[in-house]
């Protein structure tokens, strides 16, 4: 039995669900799953919080729409997230919490579970988020069935969506803690980073801000295009107030 089979059949037993949707591959394998499990008994939530950009925002649902899923964009703002913008180490744990409460919200509506895109690699250690996974009863389908990140990749692969899907993260990841921050900066970074794309023709980019500095990662298999372009970047972040840019030679590890 392929593993997608295995896991519409653990999501068929659930009386209907509640996907919080990133856009990303783990919970898009989640929700074409629960589709298929539950095609009139599933929702796939996009929690639109303040520190996306609109890339992140524009892809996500056009990764729900490509799959034809019931969807709803639900938009977070800045005091629904209290404490957020201080920026401290809680950030991620402040974060989820706004989003597993709108998910939550939608699911009671409907009388569904929540569920997340979580895998069995995922080390729970390492995520702030899943202490707020907790509080509000999120599962974490392809963690109890141990789906490891490589499977759950063999699953998305065969989807075949033409949404070009990258792994993204908050742009609140590209500030170091302590640093506060606001639309402002979070638009400033997602501008930044789509003109890097341009200029560089790369898919995956992050741009950390370190005391003036900007720090580019992009995908191991990228970096040579950056670097071909790195006095173009530099002279284009330059004139955005950016006082030096480095380029990581070994690329974005996950």
């Amino acid at each position: 039995m392929k593993d997608r089979d295995i896991l519409c059949g653990h999501l068929s037993k659930m009386d209907g669900i509640a996907v919080s949707f990133s856009g990303g591959v783990d919970s898009t394998v989640v929700l074409a799953a629960a589709m298929r499990a539950l095609p009139d008994d599933h929702v796939a939530v996009f929690a639109d919080v303040p520190m996306l950009s609109e890339r992140q925002r524009r892809i996500t649902m056009n990764v729900a729409n490509e799959l034809g899923a019931n969807a709803v964009s639900v938009k977070l703002e800045w005091d629904d997230l209290p404490g957020i913008r201080d920026n401290t180490e809680e950030r991620c744990y402040i974060c989820k919490r706004g989003i597993y409460s709108a998910v939550r919200r939608i699911a009671d509506d409907n009388g569904y579970v929540c569920v997340d895109g979580e895998n069995s690699s995922d080390r729970s250690e390492d995520r702030p988020g899943r202490r707020a996974a907790g509080e509000f009863g999120i599962i974490s389908p392809l963690k109890e069935l141990g789906f490891s990140r490589d499977a759950v990749r063999r699953m998305f692969s065969e989807l075949r969506l033409t949404t070009d899907v990258q792994k993204e993260t908050c742009m609140a990841t590209r500030i170091p803690f302590g640093v506060p921050f606001g639309d402002a900066d979070i638009r400033f970074i997602g501008e930044c980073e789509e003109l890097i794309r341009e200029i560089a023709g790369v898919r995956q980019i992050r741009m950390r801000l370190r005391d003036g500095r900007a720090h580019l990662l992009t995908s191991p298999d990228s970096v040579r295009s950056l670097m071909e372009k790195e006095e173009e970047l530099s002279s284009m972040l330059l004139k955005r107030g950016i006082t030096a840019v480095v380029i990581d030679a070994d690329g974005y590890k996950e």
